[in-house]
């Protein structure tokens, strides 16, 4: 339950703009 619910936090914080990894990710792996 305790990972679940870390899950859909960070989920629900990507999805509110506060965490971009993919965007991160793009970056690091074009440059």
């Amino acid at each position: 339950f305790k990972f679940f619910g870390s899950t859909i936090c960070y989920a629900h914080l990507q999805a509110s703009g506060f965490i971009n990894d993919h965007l991160t990710d793009c970056i690091c792996r074009k440059g």
